[in-house]
């Protein structure tokens, strides 16, 4: 992980998401990029145009102020470890999925780091959520997202919520190579509607393999019983007092559940859960 992507629009949550970021990236001897957009104006006539480019410009002047504070004051908190950890900053006009997308794609990005929940009115929450599903349809690197309230970014233990598919041996290798940058355990866990001897037989089987395949890891395994999905990694993540939650994208159900929820019910799950969402890859 050599190369971070951070968009930030100066928020309260986005700030919290640039701490996150920074905190990795310094960790890993990461490359940190601060990502601003710009968005251009909608404008009908050659007067409104010209009103539009004006303002496009002030914009511009503003964030580049903004970014070159932002990026100093990241530099001077986290470049002590002298161990390759850089900052810069990127300013565009264009959407954010569509800059992210081709960042990612064509420039190494290996993760990118953004707010989710917002901490203003339900129209920014509504927005931020929007943002952060929409960037996550678009690239295929893992995106970790932070909620404005979580914590301090002090990792040490990472739950990743497993549907017994070829695909977590693949993810647990990205959530492993987060947690060895901060010396946190990994609980597996898999959400169950009952428990029954097919799924005690089913949970062991699996607990095997993933101990063939991290042998001598600080690994947990533990199978959680209830209704519905999202309420069991809920509970789990408060009663085990987790830092954060890995899920594979492929999981379009969970996924979409998370973030078409009614906005309360969406704020209370994820009032202080950071999501690493990872892309699903054939082993």
């Amino acid at each position: 992980m050599k190369k971070i992507l951070c968009p930030t629009d100066f928020s309260k949550t986005a700030m919290k998401a640039v701490d996150y970021a920074a905190t990795i990236a310094q960790r890993a001897g990461a490359r940190l990029t601060l990502l601003h957009v710009v968005h251009l104006p909608v404008v009908d006539t050659s007067e409104t145009a010209l009103i539009a480019s004006e303002l496009l410009q002030e914009q511009i002047r503003d964030a580049h102020e903004k970014m070159k504070d932002l990026q100093h004051r990241i530099e001077e908190k986290y470049s002590g470890s002298n161990n390759g950890f850089s900052c810069d900053y990127i300013i565009k006009e264009s959407l954010l999925t569509d800059i992210a997308e081709h960042l990612t794609s064509t420039e190494g990005y290996h993760m990118i780091v953004m707010g989710t929940t917002g901490g203003g009115s339900a129209l920014e929450e509504l927005l931020i959520g929007s943002n952060a599903e929409a960037v996550i349809e678009q690239v295929r690197c893992p995106v970790l997202t932070i909620p404005a309230t979580a914590n301090w970014p002090d990792i040490r233990k990472i739950i990743y919520a497993s549907d017994y598919v070829e695909e977590d041996k693949y993810a647990l290798q990205q959530v492993w190579e987060m947690a060895n940058l901060f010396d946190a355990t990994v609980d597996v866990i898999h959400v169950s509607r009952e428990a029954t001897p097919e799924s005690g037989a089913k949970a062991q089987q699996f607990w095997e393999e993933l101990q063939r395949l991290f042998p001598d890891s600080p690994m947990r395994f533990q199978e959680v019983v209830s209704r519905h999905r999202m309420d069991g990694i809920k509970a789990y993540y408060n009663e085990s007092e987790a830092s954060l939650v890995a899920i594979l994208r492929k999981d379009k159900g969970f996924f979409q559940e998370l973030f078409s929820r009614s906005l309360t019910e969406k704020m209370t799950y994820k009032a202080d859960v950071p999501l690493l969402v990872l892309h699903s890859r054939k082993l």
